[in-house]
């Protein structure tokens, strides 16, 4: 992760830009994080109350918890209200690592679907288009075997009618007519 002497400069960063925060480093189901908790605005109870009431306060302190720093700066900033650069490495993670969508993205960080993409070419992460790796086959098969609608196979392959459609026709596979399916008498 980082030195020991740049460990207490990030420390001694974060103590200076949020006064409201005491932060620490701790181990975090085994990652090393930078903590910060709350400070609390209540005065502290004199040492004859109960536990319960010091256990409350420190209860009540809101934590927050990152790898980076930078990323746990950007946190309370956000929290405060404060405005946050974005970062193409957060924009790539939230894409890549938690598969979101491009809208998903965009609604999440404030931004257009277009600014996620630039983030994600700078990055190197390649932008999921769905149906990229479509087996033909496997299409025109479900719609002719199983029986499937075009709206069915489309749901089923995450792609439109539209393209449904053309599959079938590459495939060769005659299109059923619109409409409900005729009923099979009873034999």
């Amino acid at each position: 992760m980082h030195g020991p002497d740049t460990d207490d400069n990030d420390l001694a960063a974060l103590r200076d830009a949020f006064p409201g925060y005491r932060f620490r480093r701790r181990f975090v189901r085994g990652v090393p994080c930078y903590l910060a908790e709350a400070r609390s605005t209540e005065p502290r109870p004199a040492r004859g109350r109960a536990a319960e009431v010091r256990g409350a306060v420190a209860s009540d302190a809101p934590l927050a918890a990152a790898r980076d720093p930078a990323v746990l700066a950007d946190m309370l900033a956000a929290a405060a209200g404060r405005p946050v650069r974005l970062r193409a490495a957060a924009v790539a993670a939230a894409y890549r690592d938690r598969q979101l969508t491009l809208k998903q993205c965009a609604a999440m960080f404030g931004v257009s679907r277009t600014t996620i993409m630039k983030f994600l070419a700078a990055e190197g992460v390649a932008v999921r288009r769905p149906g990229r790796d479509l087996d033909e086959r496997v299409v025109a098969a479900a719609y002719r075997d199983e029986r499937l609608s075009l709206h069915q196979c489309a749901v089923r392959f995450g792609i439109s009618e539209r393209r449904v459609a053309a599959v079938l026709d590459r495939q060769g596979v005659p299109r059923r007519p619109v409409g409900r399916p005729p009923r099979r008498p009873p034999g």
